[in-house]
């Protein structure tokens, strides 16, 4: 063959969603492509039109489509073994979803990294499974230089290839020639969760908010919702922050190019005359820049606390647990019943191994799934009190009623079977127990009781019993805590928080407070920055001119929404996210300050919704019942939650990173309001990775500076 247009038309038959390719840029196809044998691979548009009806979370849409409509149509289509070639993003969205046993299942027996020198395995199938980069695409060609796979090759990327990188493939003929299958597989995500993703783009942030020129960042982020929306089958209403202009720019070229990609033939989606059960989807654009208080508050949910206060990195945190052996010379007779005077201490103590054992805290983890949403005190005590149970139930096979009779070999068959299962429960419920206690270990050591209180005023402009405090009290109290602190980190934190709560610092209260925190020339350059970039007032001049609202007097600022049903004191305040999602779930969202691309149908949305702005917050009332103690818990209880989703989805998009008190707020409306909540971002943030966000922003704006200067020094 001595040129091949790469079309599969043919390989698009077996897949949900095949490609995000409008076919207007043409149809792709590889003459090597053969039928599947099995019917076990995806099937076609419309035989998925009864499958619509369910209610799968993203990651396990995103599980289907790499198992089935990769891994199960390359062993449909290779009788043999297949060696798994990955780049580094490619590997950590498959890592994401799918284990190595399940792909090991679909006859993959060595997972190998493309940038690294390999061995060749040439009587082994080759799956490809790349990230539509130019640096991918250039080792995938090198590969064919001097094959080292076999006569079948598998391509599949994460999403849309450029028109660039296809040629190159085109015009590789030792590859084409192998070419069984090409296909985007428009999972160019990390699905994290269930129904939370981010697009793992950690240094968007500067690219963002600070631009030279224009950016390409729209683009990028909108081919990614792009597969979104196609894992999930929506074409959804398209909403966005009115006061972002970087969310009404992605919000209408992702308009543009979804209506393209409904070009698409195999394209379905959820409202379309072919599949009316369920409505379409709405797709919220948020903007970090109208909420950079809640990324560095205190959030004492266990999700939360792991993030902020422990070392974990990609979900992997690292226990030491401590293991107690006894010396070799030890009497087994020690333990006996005997009694105290005829026992015989052993020869040696026993030596104390400390084992480092990493876990990973993920959808596979049910434990964590459970409470990572759950304040931390709730989670020490559910953990001590299923370990409890764990201890007195007969799960053992040993009952109270059965003590001191003798078992019969069925019994203690049954008890040994039982027993890994046992030990495998203990241990998990012993990895969160001794992660929940190092949390609070943190929280004991940094002092977190009253600086999480000073906060928690600082943002809701209430102290726990409802009262209004005087801001020259509070501006007090912070200093005195910033001379307390000796984390410089946590410092810097505390003055931001305090600065962006209030709406900028009063001249007044500047000097003292800079000294306190011990400001450096960095940090200086940090807050002009800020307030150039992020519009976030530094000082206060009263004249009205900031997204906040004027302190009221000398009264701290009260703007934020409060948690009245609060069991926690220290965790009233609530991530202005929160009433913006219950108003999209009940169809009331403001129309005015979150605009649709297109019209929307009648019943989404009003002109005076309940919910204004992320930036103009609703003062909330005090809470309930006066004071109580910072971790007294009240006497509510939890009722049944209906777990069936009505109405559309509501997918929500947070441009800058999205913290994970907001992905907690999510779940929480999902069910309370039965309506099914995806939260992403481009990235997961931790309040540490949001102030290295920050301060990231200074170098760019010093490098586009210089830029601008160079320029106008060559006019």
């Amino acid at each position: 063959t001595t040129t091949t247009i790469i079309t599969l038309h043919y390989i698009a038959r077996h897949y949900i969603m095949s490609s995000a390719r409008p076919s207007s840029r043409g149809s792709r196809s590889s003459g090597g492509a053969r039928k599947s044998k099995k019917s076990s691979t995806a099937p076609s548009a419309k035989a998925s039109k009864k499958g619509s009806q369910e209610v799968a979370g993203l990651r396990t849409l995103v599980q289907q489509r790499l198992l089935k409509n990769v891994f199960s149509y390359c062993a449909d289509n290779f009788d043999g073994w297949m060696v798994l070639i990955v780049d580094k993003k490619s590997m950590r969205a498959i890592s994401s979803a799918v284990g190595m046993y399940d792909i090991m299942e679909r006859n993959v027996t060595i997972v190998e990294d493309i940038e690294k020198v390999r061995a060749p395995f040439r009587d082994m199938g080759a799956i490809y499974v790349l990230a539509p980069t130019e640096e991918s695409v250039n080792r995938l060609i090198a590969d064919f230089e001097k094959p080292l796979y076999g006569n079948s090759v598998f391509l599949f990327f994460l999403g849309r290839i450029p028109e660039k990188q296809l040629e190159k493939i085109k015009a590789c003929r030792p590859l084409l020639k192998r070419l069984k299958a090409l296909n985007e597989a428009n999972v160019d995500f990390l699905a994290k969760e269930l129904r939370a993703y981010h697009f793992d783009m950690r240094r968007a942030f500067k690219d963002v908010y600070v631009r030279s020129g224009r950016s390409k960042i729209e683009y990028r982020m909108a081919e990614k919702l792009i597969s979104i929306c196609s894992t999930l089958n929506e074409y959804p209403h398209i909403r966005y922050a009115k006061d972002s202009p970087t969310a009404q720019a992605l919000a209408k070229t992702l308009d543009v190019k979804l209506n393209q990609f409904l070009n698409n033939p195999d394209f379905w989606f959820h409202g379309d005359a072919g599949h009316t059960d369920r409505e379409r989807a709405t797709l919220l654009i948020l903007d970090r820049k109208d909420d950079c208080l809640t990324p560095l508050m205190h959030d004492f949910t266990y999700q939360s606390m792991v993030n902020d206060l422990l070392p974990i990195k990609d979900d992997k945190i690292t226990l030491t647990q401590e293991s107690v052996e006894m010396d070799d010379d030890y009497d087994e007779d020690y333990d006996s019943d005997e009694d105290d005077s005829e026992r015989k201490e052993p020869d040696k103590p026993a030596v104390v191994d400390k084992n480092a054992k990493d876990i990973l805290l993920n959808e596979n983890d049910n434990v964590w799934v459970e409470l990572r949403g759950k304040h931390i005190a709730e989670v020490i005590s559910t953990l001590s009190d299923r370990c409890r149970e764990m201890v007195n139930s007969d799960t053992s096979g040993f009952s109270n009623k059965d003590k001191g009779k003798t078992m019969s070999l069925s019994q203690v068959a049954s008890a040994l079977k039982a027993l890994p299962e046992y030990r495998e429960v203990m241990d998990k419920l012993s990895q969160h127990m001794q992660l929940a206690h190092e949390c609070m270990g943190e929280f004991n050591k940094r002092g977190l009781i009253e600086l999480s209180e000073l906060e928690q005023t600082l943002a809701t402009g209430q102290t726990e019993d409802g009262a209004k405090p005087k801001l020259e009290d509070m501006m007090e109290q912070v200093k005195v805590q910033l001379k307390s602190m000796k984390d410089p980190k946590a410092r810097f934190r505390l003055l931001l928080i305090t600065i962006i709560s209030q709406g900028g610092i009063k001249e007044e209260y500047k000097t003292s407070l800079w000294s306190a925190a011990q400001v450096n020339r960095d940090q200086e350059k940090l807050f002009n920055v800020l307030s150039e970039t992020m519009d976030i007032p530094i000082i206060n001049t009263g004249s009205g001119g900031s997204r906040f609202s004027n302190i009221m007097g000398s009264r701290v600022k009260s703007g934020a929404n409060i948690d009245t049903e609060s069991e926690f004191a220290n965790s009233r305040y609530v991530p202005p996210l929160k009433p913006i999602l219950e108003a999209v779930a009940a169809n009331n969202l403001d129309v005015e300050e979150y605009p649709p691309v297109r019209d929307l149908p009648q019943g989404h949305g009003s002109g005076a919704g309940t919910v204004t702005s992320a930036r103009k917050r609703t003062e909330g009332s005090a809470r309930k019942g006066g004071a109580t103690k910072r971790w007294q818990r009240s006497n509510q209880t939890e009722g049944n939650k209906d777990e069936s989703y009505q109405g559309g989805r509501v997918i929500v998009f947070m441009i800058g990173g999205i913290s994970y008190a907001e992905l907690r707020v999510a779940r929480e409306v999902m069910a309370k309001a039965s309506r099914e909540v995806v939260a992403g971002s481009t990235i997961f943030s931790n309040p540490n990775d949001f102030l290295d966000d920050l301060r990231r922003l200074v170098k760019s704006s010093s490098s586009r500076d210089s830029t601008r200067e160079s320029t106008k020094e060559r006019e």
